[in-house]
């Protein structure tokens, strides 16, 4: 029997519909691994769908903010702009070409398309308003009063729209309005508990307000939401970097590199080996991406300094110079830290002078207070280089910063020795034994500097110093020895200027106890069984 025509009409009209929706959920699960940052897969996705739909615009949008959100700016707008010459009546194509103007601070022909897309919409399409609205928020230059204008135009027209709300959130606390963006985040989740991204922004929001705990609980609701949302590893790992905690971090950040193996997370990878000093670690990560890339800068710079923290300064000079001759090509901003690791490598394979200019170079780029680093390494230079005045300038700034320790003061106080400034190291030893009054270095040092600003030893100013340096090294003497003589023959000799034969006596003794070939002791006791001799000489103290 032949089927009637209603018959045939209601089937037809049913493959059509389930085509609708089968195409409808491909588009839903597109968007969903661009959101879930698997981009390569995603551009799979959409490259099935434009091949079965080619005239569709919609689809060129949604690959277009693929390449966006994946970093490729010029295949999003290339995608964006053919969107528009085969559907020119899609309002989404000429917002997605308004946002890569506007992030290019080209304001005013981004602004013409965000009106082009919104007379075409009529100011009646939610997600173009959203999308626009997106752009002002997320940009480098933002607009987030437009921002909110437009998302709140969008509510009237969708009041249930997940993500709405959650870009809502996200211009509040552009404003740092934590308060309403809290808000607008549980709307979102409450209109949609299964938004993983909605509970991933509350778990942001807390994390940058360093309430840790209770942003690893949202991070954590939101991989259990959906175990293969990406970004939530991701933020996972960065709460935790941010909170020190380098190795689980890294276990976070291996988890994410399971859905997402792009260059540049394999390169944030390799960046958190590097600050949980697993530097080989990071190294060998480094040379696996480079097989695939040798164009991405950072590469250059996270191999030089891991390549320093491992003693390779030849190789890590290589990829620092690399790294300042691409950075320079591409415009590149540079960081403090960059000219201090260069500064660094050089220092180590003996260029001094060369070392010192790159390390003042990472002093006047660097404002904040957290230099301590580099007054130290041009320092020591100094100090090493026999530059002893100029050693002390700097390791003098270093002690007036904040949190300095022990090595910054005996630091200032050795340069200051060696520069024949004893009042300024004696100072600085002083320091030490104040905070430090257990410690032998900072005496023996206070000694030997008061020995030198008392140069005929009348006075007898290095006495109370050696005493107590004695007094705290007490039975250590095996590794103890040769100070331990040096302190026992100043303090007898200083006894024998003041005609004490007692003390005299018993600390030459002592000195040759440990030292029986000491001379000035030897000398002085053979003084006794020969009077008429002439009068000794002190030893020089060292």
């Amino acid at each position: 029997m032949r089927a009637s025509f209603r018959t045939k009409y209601f089937i037809l009209a049913t493959g059509i519909l389930v085509n609708l929706y089968a195409h409808s959920q491909n588009l839903e699960q597109a968007i969903k691994l661009t959101r879930n940052e698997q981009f390569e897969k995603a551009d799979k996705a959409f490259r099935v769908l434009i091949s079965g739909d080619p005239a569709n615009g919609k689809l060129y949008f949604y690959e277009g903010e693929n390449f966006f959100d994946w970093g490729k700016m010029d295949s999003a707008k290339a995608n964006y702009q053919r969107g528009i010459t085969l559907n020119a009546t899609n309002a989404l194509n000429y917002v997605g070409l308004g946002k890569v103007q506007w992030y290019s601070n080209d304001g005013k022909d981004a602004i013409d398309n965000f009106y082009k897309a919104k007379v075409l919409s009529k100011s009646k399409d939610a997600i173009v308003l959203d999308k626009i609205a997106e752009a002002y928020i997320n940009a480098p230059s933002k607009d987030i009063g437009s921002a909110i204008d437009l998302l709140n135009q969008a509510v009237l027209l969708e009041p249930n729209n997940a993500d709405i709300c959650i870009d809502m959130g996200d211009a509040y606390l552009a404003r740092n309005d934590g308060s309403n963006a809290v808000t607008y985040y549980e709307k979102a989740t409450t209109i949609n508990p299964k938004s993983a991204l909605g509970t991933l922004r509350l778990g942001q929001l807390y994390s940058r307000a360093r309430n840790y705990d209770l942003s690893y609980q949202y991070f954590q609701q939101a991989t259990q939401i959906d175990s293969t949302f990406a970004p939530a590893y991701r933020e996972k790992a960065e709460m935790l970097e941010a909170a020190q905690r380098f190795d689980d971090a890294i276990a976070q950040y291996k988890k994410y590199l399971q859905l997402n193996d792009a260059i540049n997370a394999r390169i944030r990878y390799a960046s958190f080996l590097f600050l949980a000093k697993k530097y080989p670690d990071a190294i060998s990560e480094l040379q696996k991406v480079l097989v695939q890339d040798t164009n991405d800068i950072i590469l250059y710079r996270l191999m030089a300094y891991s390549q320093y923290e491992t003693g390779n300064y030849k190789d890590g000079i290589t990829n620092m110079n690399k790294f300042f001759a691409k950075a320079t090509i591409a415009n590149m901003k540079t960081l403090p830290s960059d000219y201090a690791y260069q500064g660094k490598l050089l220092s180590k394979v003996g260029q001094d002078s060369l070392a010192v200019e790159k390390l003042k170079q990472a002093l006047q780029k660097d404002t904040s207070s957290d230099v301590g680093e580099l007054y130290s390494q041009i320092g020591n230079i100094y100090f090493k280089d026999g530059k002893y005045a100029q050693a002390v300038k700097y390791f003098q700034v270093r002690t007036n910063l904040p949190q300095p320790t022990v090595n910054d003061y005996n630091a200032l106080g050795r340069a200051a020795y060696s520069s024949r400034q004893y009042q300024k190291a004696d100072s600085a030893f002083a320091v030490i034994t104040k905070y430090m009054a257990d410690l032998p270095l900072g005496y023996l040092w206070r000694a030997r500097s008061n020995s030198l600003i008392d140069s005929l030893t009348t006075q007898g100013l290095a006495v109370p110093y050696y005493k107590q340096y004695a007094q705290k090294v007490g039975a250590d003497t095996i590794r103890n020895k040769t100070d331990l003589v040096e302190a026992y023959t100043y303090i007898a000799y200083y006894y024998y200027l003041q005609k004490d034969k007692e003390n005299t006596e018993n600390y030459y003794k002592r000195a040759l106890a440990l030292d029986p070939n000491n001379v000035q002791a030897k000398t002085y006791f053979e003084s006794l069984k020969a009077p008429k001799q002439p009068p000794m000489k002190k030893e020089g103290t060292k």
